[in-house]
């Protein structure tokens, strides 16, 4: 069984999909920009034990624009979720999220804590320092020619202007962060497009690689100790994520396993879409155990 539709009531209008049965799991697309259909059609299988709960973050995807982007941040996304909570009458849910959306995840858990039963954080962080710390290292591994027409790109604005990616810096970017997307071959279904406003007032209007747009300096290590749920963090082992990053926010919980699944980069759920799903529902499923960190190669 299925449903869709359109919930509004925090300053936005936010398309959702239902699919499936048993304990609902919300599922949080990346970006910020991104939509829901990053996750379709491999994370579907999930449906056969779960409800999942997929939505288009505000302004992304089947969401409508918001006349104001400087509306698009993190506390409007989490009051969002709250308003597509009640209205589908679910007293606990379990939240996934990936990339940017693992950062939305913890907001909303933290900010909801009762409302929240398990947390799943896929490739992402608790900190923009560490963020801007991997972009860093992953900018400080290029040649120095390639260095250099990325800060002559940026220096002269040509990354979103007029709210759209500039062709040059966007392939530029692609051939740059390519490698820790994917360990695999491309995938069989392209990536949605980007909500570029959505993108630029979140996460950066000069740079792909450092974060100043309003997320800037978000920091939730604290926040997450005051959580008693468990949480799996996981994260391929090519991810653009470090693994100083994911142990960060491992050590930052009270009851956290982390995961580190081999041959996968950044969309893991794409690069080894049985083993996650696997890890995914074995955590759900699981009773409440102490924190753990393990390794999984590919099967």
């Amino acid at each position: 069984m299925g449903s869709s539709g359109y919930v509004s009531g925090a300053g936005a209008r936010i398309w959702y999909r239902a699919l499936g049965r048993g304990e609902p799991l919300v599922l949080l697309h990346g970006g910020p920009g991104a939509d829901h259909s990053d996750f379709l059609p491999y994370l579907r299988p999930l449906a056969r034990r779960f409800r999942l709960v997929l939505l288009d973050q505000r302004g992304c995807g089947r969401s409508p624009p918001l006349a104001d982007p400087r509306h698009y941040t993190l506390a409007g996304m989490v009051a969002d979720l709250e308003v597509l909570r009640r209205r589908l009458r679910i007293a606990r849910w379990a939240v996934l999220g990936h990339s940017f959306g693992g950062i939305l995840a913890q907001a909303y858990a933290i900010r909801h804590p009762r409302r929240v039963s398990r947390l799943i954080l896929a490739g992402t962080a608790s900190s923009a320092r560490t963020v801007d710390a991997d972009f860093r290292r992953i900018r400080q591994r290029l040649p120095a020619s390639v260095r250099a027409r990325l800060s002559a790109f940026e220096r002269r604005g040509i990354y979103l202007p007029q709210g759209g990616y500039v062709p040059a810096y966007a392939a530029l970017s692609a051939r740059v962060l390519g490698p820790y997307m994917y360990a695999r071959a491309a995938p069989p279904h392209a990536a949605p497009p980007i909500a570029t406003d959505v993108l630029g007032e979140m996460w950066s209007k000069v740079t792909e690689f450092r974060i100043t747009g309003n997320l800037k300096g978000f920091d939730f290590t604290r926040g997450l100790a005051r959580l008693s749920i468990p949480v799996l963090v996981i994260a391929g082992d090519r991810d653009l994520v470090s693994g100083a990053t994911l142990e960060l926010t491992r050590r930052s919980c009270r009851h956290a396993t982390l995961v580190v699944l081999g041959d996968c980069g950044h969309m893991m759920f794409v690069d080894h879409t049985r083993l996650f799903n696997e890890m995914v529902r074995a955590f759900l499923q699981q009773p409440h155990a102490g924190a753990r960190r393990l390794r999984r190669g590919a099967p």
